[in-house]
């Protein structure tokens, strides 16, 4: 299943974010531009899990897993999450280190979603 998160991972936050979503979705906490990439990368999420599902995927579990997925996405792209977790950790506030730390906290994320029985994965 991760497999299947991942891609839809690498469809939401990656080809289906043009550069207005994400310079705008950095610009507050509520914007139009982030509520767009948040449910895109919600709904890729959700396509993959409903192509992948060994059965189907009950709606409460559907909403369940929609909700965790936009609040989690959320939470790390419109906060200042990644850079609070850069100066605990005293990293490097480059570019690069800053998408990777991004990108590793969503991964995290996917992956224990994978290890949440009541989904049946």
């Amino acid at each position: 299943m991760f497999s299947w998160l991942l891609l839809g991972h690498l469809l939401g936050d990656w080809l289906l974010q043009n550069d207005w979503m994400a310079r705008g979705k950095r610009q507050g906490l509520i914007t139009l531009a982030g509520m767009t990439h948040f449910l895109t990368y919600t709904a890729m999420i959700l396509i993959m899990v409903w192509l992948r599902h060994p059965r189907p995927l009950d709606l409460n579990l559907a909403l369940a897993l929609g909700v965790i997925v936009f609040v989690s996405h959320w939470l790390i792209d419109a906060t200042n999450l990644v850079q609070v977790w850069m100066r605990f950790y005293g990293q490097s506030d480059r570019e690069m280190v800053r998408i990777m730390v991004d990108q590793t906290l969503h991964l995290l994320t996917l992956g224990l979603l994978t290890v949440i029985p009541v989904f049946g994965w």
